[in-house]
């Protein structure tokens, strides 16, 4: 299953060509009167990472657990489609060891870091491994509840796991450090886009053929 700015995303027919931004007026790349949030750790600019070209699809595994693919497939939907020129995609894999973004559900988070959100790098700024996102339930709520904030959480998640490192102060927006809304804002959907035309700091790690 491919995620591609240009397919139907409905259908999942397959992957199609997506138009390059050079075939077109630079500014249709972005939304209109979106406004950018930020997306580097800490707001620290030499701390930059979106996936490069040479690594789409981007690889993404959904633990076989409850929703959990279910609300990758909806993030991932929800991401691409605020990429307009085919800047990135990404396809699901069987096998975690084989993906660059691992989605699981926990029952409890692992420690946190000190900052809100991290990645592991080594001293060249290269990924140590694939991009880990933990979906932890909060407790007291109930069934239908707890259904839909999984799928803002994932979703929240994945935006991280693009690249969007830094948290929105904004609750419109679904990077709101605790997110209210299951869609991307347009600034929401502006921060990614000005992400994927923005040179990163830090490389991926090297893929398993």
């Amino acid at each position: 299953m491919t995620f591609r700015a240009a397919v139907a995303l409905a259908a999942f027919a397959g992957a199609l060509a997506a138009a390059a931004c050079s075939d077109q007026q630079p500014n249709t790349c972005f939304d209109s009167n979106g406004f950018s949030y930020g997306f580097s750790i800490a707001g620290d600019s030499t701390l930059v990472f979106h996936w490069p070209a040479n690594r789409m699809p981007v690889r993404a595994y959904a633990e076989p657990t409850g929703a959990t693919p279910a609300n990758v497939v909806a993030g991932l939907q929800a991401w691409v489609g605020a990429l307009h020129c085919g800047e990135a995609w990404f396809t699901l894999v069987a096998d975690s060891a084989q993906a660059d973004i691992i989605v699981r559900p926990v029952a409890v988070l692992p420690p946190q870091p000190a900052r809100a959100v991290s990645l592991a790098v080594d001293t060249t700024l290269t990924l140590s491994g694939p991009v880990r996102s933990y979906i932890a339930p909060l407790p007291g709520r109930d069934s239908v509840a707890l259904a839909g904030c999984s799928r803002m959480v994932t979703t929240h998640e994945l935006g991280h796991a693009l690249g969007v490192l830094a948290h929105s102060t904004d609750p419109a927006d679904i990077m709101y450090p605790t997110p209210r809304r299951s869609t991307l804002s347009v600034n929401d959907r502006y921060t990614l886009q000005t992400l994927y035309h923005t040179t990163p700091t830090i490389r991926p790690f090297p893929r398993t053929p």
